[in-house]
């Protein structure tokens, strides 16, 4: 009993960015597909070189969120999205679009959170998916988003869609 509660608090340090050891592979294979892209490469160096510590949470329930209270990323690595407007985006894309809101200064993610967008929810969904989601959607040949909407589905990879 005590070894499977030590495994499962056990976590991998990506420089300011804690990884449950569990996730690992899950967080390796996302991130280095993202690498591909310029904008999402600098988003994963301003997590692993923050200030303050950030941590990603694995669940299993088609979450993929950022909590900047506890500054803390969930990530479900097997939910994939299926756009409104047609096409799919992998769970890696997920990953780097809620990092993006993790490492943005909270002054930019603060005042574009609380003003309303109809297509987007609010303008700091709108700064991500019209700017570091599409850039990378594009280079990695994923569909882009055009709007905060879509549907979750299961997929086997971190970077299948």
């Amino acid at each position: 009993m005590i070894a499977s509660l030590i495994f499962r608090s056990a976590t991998v340090r990506h420089g300011s960015l804690t990884v449950p050891a569990k996730a690992e592979r899950d967080f390796e294979l996302a991130a280095d597909y993202l690498s591909g892209d310029s904008a999402m490469r600098a988003i994963l160096d301003k997590a692993e070189h923050a200030a303050q510590r950030l941590h990603l949470r694995l669940n299993r329930h088609d979450d993929d969120s950022y909590d900047p209270e506890g500054r803390i990323v969930n990530w479900d690595p097997h939910s994939a999205l299926h756009l409104d407007g047609g096409g799919r985006q992998s769970p890696a894309l997920g990953l780097g679009h809620e990092l993006d809101h993790a490492t943005v200064a909270p002054r930019i993610a603060d005042a574009g959170g609380g003003v309303y967008d109809p297509k987007y929810d609010n303008r700091e969904e709108r700064r991500v998916i019209a700017g570091s989601e599409t850039h990378a959607a594009a280079t990695l040949g994923e569909d882009v988003r055009h709007d905060h909407g879509g549907w979750t589905y299961r997929v086997d990879s971190p970077i299948a869609r």
